[in-house]
């Protein structure tokens, strides 16, 4: 813990000093989904302080490339360097932060969440209770889904869509850019619950679930699977954090919402080069090319798949791989995770229809 709370911080103040020129030197490593210098050279630094201080745990972190092996280890770290890009991009909004996490066997056993404009410290380890800066945290007692303070997208929430409409809530206005930060305001409980129906990946939660977990509450995905980390995809189909009286309301709610699993079908990662020895964009293509189309459209109804207007079908790409569609999703729905009229789907190609005879190709 000593090692984690040190490197959070370290990597904040290193952070904040390379803020003023972050938007700047910002690009897109896909499409909606900045980077920025700062991104990386934190990453950088936190690997090298706890590849000394730990060298046998693996590693796992949004801003290295995907290599199953480095993340083989009995325990390995998962960071998310600066979690909540865009708001460290723009000055004066403070909802951003450093994440590390430490896990084993697909449970987190400790984590920290620092946040530099607050100078706030999250720390949990298992068994050992959540606190923020050295005092201990709870969730809150809210036990109705009435009237409860909810971190999440207020045009997803008020969709005309849904079977049964939501009750009034309070709504966070702003969101949080970072989920990190989402979930350490659900554990010290000064929010109620933050939900997210959409795929995230396991450094968007592994720090942040401890802290819920240990702060009296749970966080899981919409249908109450507990998390299960560093699979062969490192990513969970969605986000329910609440105390363990509103978190099966809330359950109760969305869990009609079909989500794939990020694994379901996901081959088994095989190590790619990391970036620092190749650019990106040169990594190897599979040679065997199978088409994933990623689109995004306003369904008429969550639970089916008939599209309100066709003609409005926004076209993301195809893609050869399963992995190249899912960092496109991504980017696109995070694109659009703000106002959440359009929802982003992968369609996977099983069979082609040959235009002149009608006839098909399976695949």
């Amino acid at each position: 813990m000593a090692t984690l709370r040190d490197v959070a911080r370290e990597a904040g103040v290193l952070a904040n000093s390379l803020r003023s020129s972050a938007a700047e030197t910002a690009w897109e490593k896909s499409p909606g989904h900045p980077v920025t210098h700062a991104d990386l050279a934190v990453n950088t630094f936190i690997a090298r302080r706890l590849g000394a201080a730990r060298p046998g745990y693996g590693w796992l972190s949004e801003e290295t490339v995907d290599d199953f092996a480095n993340r083989s280890q009995r325990r390995v770290w998962v960071v998310d360097p600066i979690d909540g890009t865009r708001a460290y991009m723009r000055a004066g909004d403070p909802y951003w932060c450093v994440g590390i996490a430490v896990v084993e066997a697909g449970e987190v056993l400790a984590g920290v969440i620092y946040a530099p404009d607050f100078d706030h410290l999250y720390e949990a380890r298992r068994g050992g209770g959540a606190y923020l800066n050295g005092d201990p945290i709870f969730v809150s007692s809210q036990a109705s889904d009435a009237g409860c303070r909810m971190i999440a997208t207020e045009s997803m929430i008020r969709h005309e869509s849904w079977p049964e409409r939501w009750p009034d809530m309070t709504i966070a206005d702003p969101k949080p850019n970072a989920t990190l930060l989402r979930l350490a305001l659900v554990a010290s409980g000064a929010w109620d619950a933050t939900l997210a129906l959409f795929h995230k990946f396991d450094w968007d939660l592994a720090p942040g679930s401890i802290l819920v977990h240990e702060a009296g509450g749970m966080a899981s995905t919409h249908i109450g699977e507990p998390y299960q980390f560093n699979r062969s995809a490192p990513a969970q189909r969605s986000l329910i954090a609440a105390g363990k009286r509103l978190h099966p309301l809330l359950r109760r709610r969305t869990q009609h919402v079909v989500l794939p699993d990020p694994n379901e079908g996901a081959p088994h990662t095989k190590a790619q080069p990391r970036p620092e020895s190749t650019a990106m964009g040169e990594t190897p293509t599979p040679t065997k090319q199978l088409l994933h189309i990623v689109i995004g459209g306003e369904l008429k109804d969550v639970t089916e798949v008939e599209f309100e207007d066709l003609s409005k079908i926004d076209f993301v790409g195809a893609f050869p791989n399963y992995a190249a569609a899912y960092d496109a999703w991504k980017a696109a729905a995070q694109r659009t995770v703000d106002n959440a009229e359009m929802r982003y789907f992968i369609l996977h190609a099983h069979k082609l229809l040959d235009p002149e005879t009608g006839s098909q190709h399976h695949v």
